[in-house]
């Protein structure tokens, strides 16, 4: 019972920060943050939109993690 409590923790994690990082590049919020008034050279790494697409593919990835491992639910928790 306790593994199928972490395995369900484990899956909402991977979506959640999976959306966060899909969503987050593209948002006002991210142009504005302390990190970049504290190291201005930053910013031309942060708001380029490579760097943008990376984090967002970065998030796109958890999500896939997350669907393969709900996929993959019985595989796991079999009675054996």
């Amino acid at each position: 019972m306790l593994n199928k409590v972490f395995f369900s923790v484990y899956v909402l994690f991977c979506f959640e920060i999976g959306i966060f990082l899909v969503i987050f590049p593209w948002m006002e919020v991210w142009r504005h943050n302390s990190l970049l008034q504290l190291y201005p050279g930053l910013q031309s790494i942060f708001l380029n939109n490579f760097f943008r697409g990376a984090v967002t593919g970065l998030g796109l990835a958890n999500i896939i993690i997350g669907t393969w491992e709900v996929a993959n639910f019985r595989y796991y928790f079999r009675k054996a």
